[in-house]
């Protein structure tokens, strides 16, 4: 389960349990720091309750105080990692990084409430574009201020007002339209905001329900992927092996088509160690959007699949060779069925994010997280207008 569903569930517990609960949200980094803007924790007085907005080092004050400090209205924080953590003053970060976090209480009362943009990203596989204030000097946009558009063109704003909610809506439906993108600061003389996209996360499928798929399962939840396993026929062992793992899907090859297709990212695994069921699953895997098809076992056994199933030379574009990764993972020198699941999630996750997988010590002084990105608004352009910005 990714970690915004199980901030959302926290934060629904504590709605039925009418405990008053508040969300800590990373806005914005300077230096090094554990966790990147968009980072998320939910808390209650004194008590972390999902998600983290650091390695440690301020998870616990924030619980303690963060109360009080939002206790009016939303309020944001910098915590200096060049200084030391105390009792009274708890500002140290570790990394040695300048780290702003938005405190706001948690709920679910308006369409823009970040916990009910990310519900709905969730729930319904759609992309959203949620813009929040955090230094403001405009008595129309406070901090807290929020904007958010989601894929069907509908704004929502809370809190905002005058020409900021033109500069923020102009920035949402420049990163709806892209394809990928990574959080953003946007900008102006008279405030700072951080950008998201919101997206639900990947969803592995894995065809093959051996003993050896279970590490599998288990280390692609702890990552944050949904995961669906997928058999022709399931006996009472498998169904007890899975049972609050995954969704265990029992059906044909071909039956699991539309559930690929309803993912907005589908990730593959085929594993079933049965030649034509697994041939069967690459076809499909290949008629689909899949953007990584992993197949266990030698480069051999998979290219005499695609020899069988592509008999015309060149039949197999490049573009879907290369989705293929035959065999999966990354060499770790995995041996055991734990171990090549970490070859295999890890090698998943670097296709994903376009990730080098090389070691970080090779980076030489370069910075692990890319640079946050700027949108800077010296005018207030129209919507649908791309005037303004730089």
């Amino acid at each position: 389960m990714s970690e915004l569903s199980q901030i959302c569930l926290a934060a629904r517990e504590g709605e039925r349990r009418q405990e008053p609960t508040w969300l800590a949200t990373v806005m914005h980094v300077t230096g090094s720091a554990y966790r990147q803007p968009g980072a998320r924790m939910l808390f209650s007085s004194s008590r972390v309750l999902a998600g983290s907005i650091s390695g440690g080092c301020l998870e616990t004050s924030i619980a303690r105080k963060g109360p009080w400090l939002a206790r009016e209205r939303p309020k944001c924080v910098r915590f200096d990692g060049h200084s030391e953590d105390d009792d009274e003053s708890p500002r140290g970060t570790g990394c040695d990084g300048i780290v702003d976090i938005l405190l706001e209480r948690a709920n679910f009362d308006s369409p823009s409430a970040p916990l009910t943009v990310i519900e709905d990203c969730l729930r319904g596989e759609r992309r959203a574009a949620m813009v929040t204030l955090f230094e403001s000097t405009d008595a129309l946009a406070p901090v807290g201020a929020r904007l958010t558009l989601d894929e069907r063109g509908q704004f929502s704003s809370e809190n905002l007002g005058g020409p900021a909610w033109t500069v923020l809506a102009r920035a949402a439906e420049l990163a709806l339209a892209e394809a990928q993108t990574r959080p953003r600061l946007v900008s102006s003389p008279r405030f700072r905001a951080l950008l998201e996209v919101l997206e639900p996360p990947p969803h592995l499928f894995v065809f093959g329900a051996g003993p050896d798929a279970l590490p599998l399962v288990e280390l692609a939840r702890a990552v944050g992927f949904e995961v669906t396993v997928c058999v022709t026929s399931a006996r009472v062992a498998m169904r007890e092996r899975f049972a609050e793992r995954a969704e265990l899907h029992v059906g044909s090859v071909a039956s699991t088509a539309k559930l690929v297709a309803a993912r907005r990212t589908p990730v593959a695994i085929v594993m079933s160690h049965h030649y034509p069921t697994d041939q069967e699953a690459l076809q499909m895997l290949l008629a689909s959007k899949t953007p990584y098809i992993g197949m266990l076992g030698p480069k051999r056994r998979t290219e005499r699949m695609l020899g069988e199933l592509f008999p015309v030379p060149n039949q197999l574009r490049s573009c879907d060779r290369a989705r293929i990764r035959a065999p999966l993972g990354l060499d770790l020198g995995a041996e055991n069925p734990a171990q090549i699941a970490l070859s295999a999630i890890a090698e998943v996750q670097a296709a994903l994010s376009n990730g080098s997988a090389l070691p970080l010590s090779k980076r030489s002084t370069r910075p692990i997280h890319r640079p946050l990105s700027e949108l800077t608004f010296s005018a207030l352009p129209a919507l649908g207008d791309s005037t303004g910005a730089a």
